[in-house]
C-alpha cells in the first residue's frame, strides 16, 4: 500500500460526501449519458448468442462508450477476431485472472489493437457491475489519494492485478456505501476532477 498526504486523503465519508452532492447537482449527468446510460442495451449485446453476431459498428460503440480512444486500430479488427475476444473474455471457464491476461497484456492471445486493461474491465463491469470494477488510471488515483493503492499493482501478471484492484475497489465501495462497481467508476471520475481543480 503507498503512501499519501495526510492533509489530501480522501476518506470513505468525503468520497460518499462528494458522490451525493454530484448527483444531487447533476454534475453526473453528462459522464452517465457517455458511459453508462446504454448499460442495459450494450449488456444484451454481449450475451452469448447475440455476440455471435455482433456487428463492427456495435463493437466500436462499445469501445467509445469504455473510453476508447483508438478508433482507428480498433474499427481494422475483423469482426470474427473480435468476437472470439470478447467471447473468451466474456465466457471461456478459464480463471477470470487468466481471462483478463490474455485479454488485455501486451502479449495476451486475445489482446485487441486499441483496447488494453480499461476496455476489457469496462465490459466484464458492463456484465456484471456488482462483481467486477473498471481498472483506469481515475480508479488509481482514488485509490491513492484513499491510501489503500496495492503496492503490488506496480508488477505480475496484468491478471493478477486486476484481481488486487478489483478487491482494493470493492473494499473502498463498500466502506463508501456505493451499490456497485458502476457506482465506483463514477466516483473514481469524480475523485480526479476534484484532484485537478483541488476541491476537496
Amino acid at each position: 500500500m503507498t503512501g499519501t498526504n495526510p492533509a489530501s486523503q480522501l476518506t470513505p465519508t468525503a468520497l460518499r460526501r462528494l458522490y451525493d452532492e454530484a448527483c444531487g447537482a447533476g454534475a453526473l449527468d453528462a459522464y452517465r449519458r457517455r458511459r453508462w446510460s446504454r448499460a442495459a442495451e450494450f449488456s444484451s449485446w454481449l450475451e452469448q448468442d447475440a455476440l455471435a453476431v455482433l456487428s463492427a459498428e456495435q463493437a466500436l460503440r462499445l469501445y467509445r462508450a469504455s473510453g476508447g480512444r483508438d478508433t482507428s486500430a480498433f474499427s481494422a479488427i475483423p469482426i470474427e477476431e473480435l468476437r472470439d475476444s470478447l467471447d473468451f473474455l466474456l465466457y471461456d471457464t478459464i480463471k477470470l485472472e487468466g481471462r483478463f491476461d490474455e485479454c488485455a497484456s501486451a502479449d495476451g492471445a486475445y489482446k485487441l489493437p486499441g483496447a488494453g486493461g480499461e476496455f476489457v474491465s469496462w465490459l466484464l463491469c458492463l456484465r456484471n457491475p456488482t462483481l467486477f470494477c473498471v481498472w483506469n488510471a481515475n480508479a488509481e488515483r482514488m485509490l491513492r489519494r484513499a491510501g489503500t493503492f496495492p503496492g503490488s499493482m506496480r508488477q505480475g501478471p496484468v491478471g493478477i492485478r486486476y484481481l488486487d484492484m478489483l478487491e482494493s475497489l470493492g473494499r473502498l465501495g463498500a466502506q463508501t456505501g456505493l451499490p456497485d462497481f458502476i457506482a465506483v467508476d463514477e466516483a473514481a471520475w469524480l475523485s480526479g476532477r476534484a484532484t485537478r481543480r483541488k476541491s476537496i
